[in-house]
C-alpha cells in the first residue's frame, strides 16, 4: 500500500480527482480515503498545515494502514532565483530550518539526539522520477527546508537558500520525512513552486497554489 499526503485543500482536490473507487475512512477526526491510483492501492490524507498536523497524520497513515511508502506531494516557496513557479522540487534530503539547538553544540537544523541532521528520501523512489517526459516545467533535486512559518520576505528566502543549500521551503515535509525515518518507513517529498523568490509570495501563492498543486499530482502521476 502507498501512502499519499497533501497539505492544503488545492493540493487535496488534484489527487482526489485521481483516485478511483475511492472510499473515505474517518479517524480521529481524520480523513484518509482508500482506492486505485493508477492501477495501485493508495490511501490519500489531507494533513493539514504544519509539522504537528503533518506528524500527526503521517503516523496515523503509518500505523493504521501498514504502508510501505509515503509520497508527499505538494506546494512549497522558492528559494533560489533559478526555480520559478509551476517548477517542481525532489527532496533529495529534508531539513527543518527552525530547530535551534546549537546552544548544546548541535548543528542549527539539527533535532537533539538524533543521529540526522537531514533526512534522506528513499532513493529508488527519487530513481523513478527521472523518467517523467512531456512536463512543461523544470525538475530540480536537492534539498528542501521546513518551519513552522510561512517564509515570504526576498532577504530571509536568499539567506536560508544559501545557509542551508536548499532550493525550496515548506511547513510539513521535514516532520512527514522525521516520523517515515523513525518507523522505518521509505518517503519522497514532491514540492511544486507556488511562489517566486521575491516580497511579493503571499499575492503568489494565492495565484498559483492550484497551478503548482496540479503539477505535483502529474509527477505523482509518473511514479506510482
Amino acid at each position: 500500500m502507498i501512502g499519499i499526503i497533501g497539505a492544503v485543500i488545492e493540493e487535496a482536490e488534484a489527487i482526489k480527482k485521481e483516485i478511483k473507487d475511492i472510499k473515505s475512512n474517518v479517524i480521529n477526526g481524520i480523513s484518509f480515503f482508500t482506492g486505485k491510483f493508477n492501477d495501485k492501492d493508495v490511501v490519500f490524507v489531507q494533513s493539514g498545515i504544519g509539522k504537528v498536523n503533518a506528524a500527526i497524520t503521517a503516523t496515523l497513515l503509518i500505523e493504521k494502514f501498514e504502508v510501505n511508502e509515503v509520497i508527499f506531494s505538494g506546494v512549497a516557496g522558492s528559494l533560489d532565483e533559478k526555480l520559478k513557479v509551476g517548477d517542481v522540487v525532489i527532496g533529495c534530503d529534508i531539513v527543518q530550518h527552525d530547530v535551534d539547538a546549537t546552544a548544546f553544540g548541535y548543528k542549527m537544523g539539527q533535532i537533539p539526539q538524533m543521529k540526522e541532521w537531514a533526512f534522506e528520501s528513499d532513493k529508488e523512489l527519487i530513481e523513478k522520477t527521472g523518467n517523467i517526459s512531456d512536463f512543461d516545467h523544470h525538475i530540480f533535486y536537492g534539498r528542501i527546508l521546513t518551519g513552522d512559518q510561512f517564509v515570504s520576505k526576498k532577504d530571509l528566502k536568499i539567506q536560508l537558500g544559501k545557509d542551508f543549500e536548499a532550493l525550496c521551503v515548506d511547513m510539513e515535509s521535514g516532520a512527514v520525512a522525521q516520523v517515515c525515518t523513525r518507523l522505518g518507513v521509505k518517503f519522497l517529498i514532491i514540492r511544486s513552486i507556488s511562489d517566486s523568490i521575491t516580497d511579493e509570495s503571499g499575492m503568489e501563492y494565492e495565484t498559483f497554489v492550484k497551478l503548482a498543486a496540479k503539477n505535483s499530482t502529474k509527477i505523482l502521476e509518473n511514479i506510482i
